[in-house]
């Protein structure tokens, strides 16, 4: 906790607001969404199609248009687009919570998807901005992995509580959180001016810049290996908890699990990380750790363990390795971002990354037969991609400080 209130301290005024942006955006997002789905198809009676199409939507809205965020930022501003985005959150999740026709929940998908395509770009660029030594950077976003996980552990729980009564008491009060979070933004987030590039670029000229800009393109690329490794808990991890037996009471100790080592020991993994690894081992550490714990759901780990203990210590890992390496991703896009243009690039990255996740979880979704374990060839390819893409990310890492 000291180290905590030490790095808090260092920060400015604006950083610290950021940082309880991570926790109330992912306490607001997580208190509704995981269960969403269940009200979509119980509770308004909607076909399997109907709630799988709005949940894409959504997703599709955000992971898409990431890129039309950052570039947006730069050009209307950090804080107008944070704020913007919050309140366009704040309708989407308060129409979540009272429609029942499908036509306005898609409506809410899209507005609640652009509002995290807006706002979260914007975020980490104005975080990244208000840090310009590369130390702090790091360290602060470390404190912004660790208070987002902090509310995407308290988010279901509220949650959990809130749907007891009825949805429409969720989308209300998730609604209103973000709906404070925009006054509290306008009043406390400093407005800050546009940095301005050497000369005006369209937006389409940007783009075609970053794509050309291969050092950026490569690091992008093999970054995105951490959301291809990420989204298995979503879908191969609870297909193994299922056929083992373990049902959704496995699925929430994974989640459990993760979130605590993230609350718990994300500022002493980052302070031992800077302490003995470079930016790039710890990097590749990281997604190396990663993918080795998908390797403890395969032959013959998982007999030695036992299928509950070899999820459980599974999770542990991965965790360990998440704790390393996405404070790293994110404080270092700054390396590659033209004056002017840095929310583009964290759009950029972040869309990379979910052009990723959408591809591969496809793939892991064909690998996934109805009622049968998870082959054991889905383990090894998860452990054998990671580590490749960790090794990549070392060596090119090292390229760029020669």
């Amino acid at each position: 906790m000291r180290r905590v209130l030490t790095t808090l301290s260092s920060l400015s005024p604006a950083a610290r607001v950021l940082i309880l942006n991570g926790l109330t955006f992912n306490f607001g997002f997580y208190m509704l969404m995981p269960y969403l789905a269940g009200h979509l198809s119980e509770n308004l009676g909607l076909a399997g199609w109907a709630v799988g199409l709005v949940l894409g939507i959504r997703v599709f809205s955000q992971q898409g248009l990431f890129l039309l965020g950052g570039l947006l930022g730069d050009r209307i501003g950090y804080r107008r687009a944070i704020l913007i985005g919050c309140g366009v959150r704040c309708v989407g999740f308060a129409v979540f919570g009272f429609s029942e026709s499908l036509t306005v929940l898609l409506l809410a998908a899209c507005l609640s998807g652009f509002a995290g395509a807006l706002f979260t770009p914007c975020a980490q660029a104005y975080l990244a901005d208000e840090c310009q030594d590369a130390q702090l950077r790091k360290q602060a976003f470390a404190l912004h992995n660790m208070a987002s996980t902090a509310g995407m552990l308290l988010g279901p729980l509220a949650g959990l509580l809130f749907i007891s009564v009825d949805f429409s008491v969720t989308g209300s009060i998730a609604a209103a959180l973000f709906a404070v979070m925009t006054l509290v933004q306008w009043r406390f987030l400093p407005l800050k001016d546009l940095v301005s590039g050497e000369e005006p670029v369209t937006m389409l000229r940007q783009c075609l810049d970053m794509l050309q800009q291969w050092p950026f393109l490569r690091f992008a690329l093999l970054a995105a290996a951490y959301p291809l490794l990420f989204h298995p808990l979503y879908l191969a991890v609870p297909a193994y908890s299922h056929v083992y037996g373990g049902g959704q009471e496995w699925i929430t100790q994974v989640f459990v699990i993760t979130a605590l080592v993230g609350v718990l020991l994300q500022m002493p993994v980052s302070t031992l990380r800077q302490r003995w690894l470079s930016e790039g081992q710890g990097m590749g550490a990281g997604l190396a750790l990663m993918a080795a714990s998908y390797g403890l759901l395969a032959e013959p780990l998982v007999s030695l363990l036992g299928a509950q203990l070899a999820v459980q210590v599974m999770a542990v890992v991965f965790s360990l390795g998440s704790l390393l390496v996405l404070p790293l991703l994110s404080a270092h896009v700054p390396h590659y971002a033209k004056r002017g243009q840095l929310a583009a690039y964290y759009g950029f990255f972040a869309g990379v990354g979910g052009l990723v996740a959408l591809v591969s979880n496809v793939l892991i979704g064909r690998f996934l037969p109805a009622d049968q374990a998870p082959p054991q060839l889905l383990w090894w390819m998860l452990l054998g991609i990671g580590l490749a893409a960790a090794f990549s990310l070392f060596l090119h890492m090292r390229s760029i400080k020669e």
